[in-house]
Parts: structure tokens; sequence; C-alpha cells
């Protein structure tokens, strides 16, 4: 399975990231945040044009989850400590190809970068990751909102929330 590409915009210690082959070009981000959002624009994401506050509120907007946000690795260590429950990743499901007989790791904590996977951003949070196989290749639709009681696939708990 092909690693799904990731593209960083910083503005100080905030960061956006936008998975291009998750959007859906639905432009709610356009539509909020025109001064920031340029699809004709390289750059198409001008980080400096609003608020990180302003970011965070559209970012939470974002239909297919293809945008998310961190602050700095300082920041993320310190704020693990207090995590009673996971972080909403996404608000919709995750499509993914799972291969046979291959060993997936799920990230259970929600402030993985690699959504719907772990990269061990975790640690110290008290959350692990789930790992599961499937016993033949299919194409899944993966729990982004952490809230699934069939976890890791989506049962529709997102609509909940």
């Amino acid at each position: 399975m092909e690693k799904e590409k990731t593209i960083k915009y910083k503005k100080g210690d905030f960061t956006i990231y936008w998975k291009p082959s998750s959007c859906i070009h639905a432009a709610e981000c356009v539509k909020a945040l025109p001064n920031v959002y340029d699809p004709k624009g390289r750059p198409w994401i001008s980080v400096d044009n609003a608020s990180a506050e302003e970011l965070k509120v559209q970012i939470a907007l974002c239909p297919s989850g293809a945008l998310s946000h961190n602050m700095n690795e300082e920041n993320i260590t310190l704020n693990k400590n207090n995590m009673d429950k996971p972080k909403v990743a996404g608000t919709a499901p995750q499509k993914e190809e799972l291969i046979e007989d291959k060993n997936y790791a799920w990230c259970t904590c929600g402030i993985s970068i690699k959504q719907p996977w772990c990269d061990g951003s975790h640690k110290g949070t008290g959350f692990s990751p789930k790992v599961f196989k499937v016993e033949e290749a299919k194409t899944a639709y993966m729990c982004m909102c952490k809230q699934s009681k069939n976890p890791p696939f989506c049962d529709g708990s997102h609509s909940s929330l």
C-alpha cells in the first residue's frame, strides 16, 4: 500500500497538514477563509493570513478530514498527559485498501499525523494502537472519530458527534 502524501504548512509553532488524496474538494475551507485557501495560488494555503484560532475553527469544519493541525512537539507533549479520551481525528471514515496478512496499527488516541494509522504520537497518553490483520485483501472504511464500537472500522458513530 502506498503511503498517503501529507503536505505541511507552518505558522510559528502551528502546523496545518493537508492530505490531497483525502480531499473531496467541498471547498468549505475556501468559503470560510478565502484569504488563506486559494486553490489557484502556490502555495494554495497561506497560513499567515489568519490567526491559529481561526484556522483551528475552519479545520474542524473540513468534511473529509483532509485538513488537520497541531502545535509544536513541545505543546503536544505537554497536552498528552491530560488525555482522558481520544481526540476526534475526523468526522468521516477514511477509505483504505487493506492488504492480506499485513499488520496494521490503527491510531486510538487521535493525535497521530498519519491518520488513521499510528505514528507513535500516543506515547505518554495511556493509549496504545489497535494492531490487526485482515484475512483477505479488502476495501475498508477506517474510523476517524475514534468512537466506533467496532474499532478500527467505522460504524457510523461520527454521525452523533
